[in-house]
């Protein structure tokens, strides 16, 4: 599948809408071209004869090939189109899901279903638990995912310091020895909170080398004791510069006491200040990650949406 350049155009358009940008700032010709960018390198990606073994064979789904791990283009109409293709959250194989890109705006969870209804015999080998897909504002979900967070980085810069932070310090972390205490605090509060194991996930070692690699990884101290961790990553957001959030782990012993957020903020304010915007992505059901997010200034721009199709 090769989407036409007036193809690409309208796909771009249409992720763009699903950014609520509203008092941001961003310029969307800048963002309409990374969006575009980084729809066509995902597809080719997905789409790539590496790829579909790869992930054939890692997720050996009975009746199914390489070929129906592709990404797929419809046409509904003469207008309207929608790129989709398996999905599984969290990696896990015992949870499927479709996920679709329109070139247009889906409103409501009955709209979806009525999409999914074109789609649905290609994936019987795999038995879609839910249909996801992308919204500027919350509809009639039956849950959502992963929710954009942002907030420009001047605002939370001079925003008022939380009265905490100047008893926190950070550590620099030169190397994975991290890793191992890091993992085991999660399996921790997997333990303790086994309902957030599959939505509120530990990092894997890879997806933070960028962190580390940048003097971005650090352990964060209260004199001199050690009570968590950050990792943030120089990562544009719509073609501006940015700081992406991958973690703020807070051990059980310090939990609940509102240092996430003061963490947060002093962290942007001595290793990114001159970003033009902090963001990341929050699981919907990790309301403390949201709370923390919330209270410096970020705000929800774009929302996960998922359907039930069982």
């Amino acid at each position: 599948m090769k989407l036409n350049q007036l193809e690409e155009q309208s796909f771009a358009l249409a992720e763009l809408n699903t950014y609520d940008l509203t008092g941001l700032g961003i310029n969307k010709e800048t963002a309409l071209k990374e969006l575009r960018e980084d729809l066509i390198s995902e597809i080719e990606d997905l789409n790539s004869e590496d790829t579909k073994k790869a992930r054939f064979d890692h997720f050996k789904v009975k009746g199914a090939s390489p070929d129906d791990y592709s990404e797929k283009l419809l046409k509904l109409d003469d207008d309207e189109s929608i790129v989709y293709g398996i999905r599984n959250m969290g990696g896990n194989p015992d949870i499927p899901f479709v996920q679709i890109i329109p070139n247009f705006e889906i409103t409501s969870k009955q709209m979806s279903l009525s999409i999914y209804e074109r789609i649905k015999d290609e994936f019987k080998a795999f038995g879609p638990l839910y249909l996801s897909f992308q919204t500027r504002t919350r509809i009639d979900a039956d849950f959502f995912g992963s929710v954009y967070m942002v907030a420009k980085t001047i605002d939370l810069v001079n925003k008022k310091p939380w009265p905490i932070e100047d008893r926190i310090s950070f550590v620099d972390i030169n190397d994975n020895s991290y890793y191992e205490w890091y993992k085991n605090g999660y399996d921790e509060f997997h333990s303790d909170v086994p309902g957030l194991k599959e939505k509120v996930t530990v990092n894997s070692e890879g997806s933070m080398t960028d962190s580390l690699e940048q003097g971005l990884l650090k352990f964060v101290e209260i004199y001199g004791e050690r009570i968590g961790l950050i990792a943030g990553e120089k990562s544009e957001l719509l073609g501006h510069t940015g700081v992406y959030f991958h973690e703020i782990y807070i051990s059980k012993k310090w939990k609940g006491k509102g240092i996430a957020k003061a963490i947060q903020r002093k962290f942007v304010t001595l290793f990114a200040n001159e970003l033009e915007y902090v963001w990341g992505t929050i699981d919907s059901s990790n309301l403390p990650s949201y709370k923390t997010a919330y209270s410096n200034g970020r705000r929800p721009i774009r929302h996960e949406c998922f359907i039930n199709l069982k």
